[in-house]
Formats: C-alpha cells, structure tokens, sequence
C-alpha cells in the first residue's frame, strides 16, 4: 500500500492541498462561532487543538508521523521549541517540508525523511512524544501503532486525528477508498483493544464528527470555487472532472466516517 500512497500525493492532484487548505494536508474544526471560517483558517485551528494536546518540552524530540508538507510540524515547533522530526513516503512532501523548514528559519529543529512509517530509520525509544495527524488510515492501525510504540519512550504521549467508521459504515464505501485513497479505517471502539495491542494506554477520545462533517462539503465547495484558476493552473487537463471528484468523496466520506481525537500514554 505505501507505493500507492507515495504514487497518491506525488501526484498533482495530491498536491493540491497546501493550495486549497492554508498549508494544510488535513481537514478543519468548526463551531458555532466558527462557522463562517474558511478552510484554511479552520485547518489551522484544528492543527492548534492537536498541538494543544501534545506532552512536549523544549529541545525534546517529537515524531510527526506521516507529515505532510510539514505545516503543523513547524507550528508544533515553534509553539513548543521541541524538535520534530517528521516521516513521509511521498518525495515531494519531504522536498516540501524541508524547504518550509528553512524558509521558516527552524531547519535546526526540524528533520523530514522520506521513508516507511511502518518501518522508521531510528532506534527503539528514540522520541518524548508523537502524533498521527490525519494518516494512520494509510498505513493500517495495528501495524502503525507497533511501530510508533517501538519508536518511543515510555511514558511518551501519542496524539492521533483519525477518521472512524460510522456503524453504518457500507462494504461498497471500504472497497471503493481502499482502491482509490487506499485507506481502511476502523470504529472509535476499536480503540482501546488497538492501543493495549500496541502498548499504550489509552488515555481519552474525543468525538468531534460534528465540528467537522457536517461543515465538510460546503466548506470544500466553497474554497475550489475560490482556488479554480490554481487548480487548473495544477492540474491543467481534466480540472473540471477532478473537482468533481472531489466533490464526491468528500460526500461520501460525509456519510460513512466520523471525526476522532485521541490520546494515549506509552506504557
């Protein structure tokens, strides 16, 4: 499956979203307050909730796994002064991620490898502290969780955003983004059997499905409406056919999965 990840965000449309979502590469938080907030602003709210609930000191070292083009890295970073190295089997978000790092001054702090997060090149208990940040649908749950546990300390607190299926979850809907996004996701109950599997302990969860679904289309079809030129700009031939791609995904992962926070203790 990591080849198919790699080939997903090495690939135009893959890049899309640093454009689309304010350097993000994961979805918003939304409430009542915030509702008339865009995506990006959203993104950037939902990256501090996660760094909120990060255990990180200065000059400690974090793992961002499955990173992205590095955003919430560089904010974990700054807001934390820990350092972050982040992992990522996509060539072009490493490349990225480490050209946001320099011109961001922190070079220094942050270290991006293009590698398996199933397999990371550091020593047993090499980190203080870890997260997966919208990407542990990717590399299947039991797998990832062993080798985050391997690669930190205990005591380490692991933070996840993860997508959960809902009880209505379809077989057509597992089928259809194993092919295409090549994710598989489990239920918020599944959690706690997960992490004791893995060596954690599970510490809480929160369910936040509806400060992020229901806003999920509409805000979606409001920044391409927003972003058109750069995205044709992108992806140049087809744009109209991807959109609507687009569109239909974000629908019908709407409908099927839920919105999760979780945080747990390596034991």
């Amino acid at each position: 499956m990591s080849e198919n990840v790699a080939t997903l965000y090495n690939s135009p449309e893959g890049q899309l979203g640093p454009s689309l979502f304010g350097d993000h590469l994961h979805w918003g938080y939304w409430d009542a307050e915030t509702a008339d907030a865009d995506f990006a602003a959203a993104s950037d709210r939902l990256a501090q909730i996660m760094i909120g609930k990060t255990v990180i000191g200065p000059d400690q070292r974090f793992i961002d796994i499955g990173c992205g083009i590095g955003q919430p890295a560089i904010m974990l970073a700054k807001a934390k002064g820990c350092r972050v190295d982040g992992i990522t089997i996509s060539s072009y978000q490493q490349q990225t991620a480490t050209a946001k790092a320099k011109a961001a001054g922190l070079e220094d702090r942050l270290h991006f490898i293009l590698g398996d997060a199933l397999d990371i090149p550091r020593e047993d208990q090499t980190y203080d502290g870890g997260w997966f940040f919208e990407s542990i649908f990717h590399m299947g749950h039991a797998a990832a969780l062993r080798e985050a546990s391997r690669v930190l300390k205990p005591g380490a607190t692991l933070v996840i955003a993860d997508l959960q299926s809902r009880p209505t979850i379809t077989t057509e809907f597992r089928e259809f983004v194993n092919k295409h996004i090549h994710s598989t996701f489990v239920a918020m109950e599944d959690y706690p059997q997960l992490m004791a599997d893995a060596g954690f302990e599970l510490i809480g969860i929160d369910d936040i499905t509806d400060n992020v679904m229901p806003y999920l289309v509409p805000k979606l079809k409001e920044t391409l409406t927003k972003y058109d030129m750069v995205i044709k700009d992108t992806i140049k031939e087809d744009s109209d056919k991807m959109l609507d791609n687009w569109i239909y995904m974000f629908e019908y992962m709407r409908d099927n999965l839920g919105y999760m926070l979780a945080t747990a203790r390596k034991i």
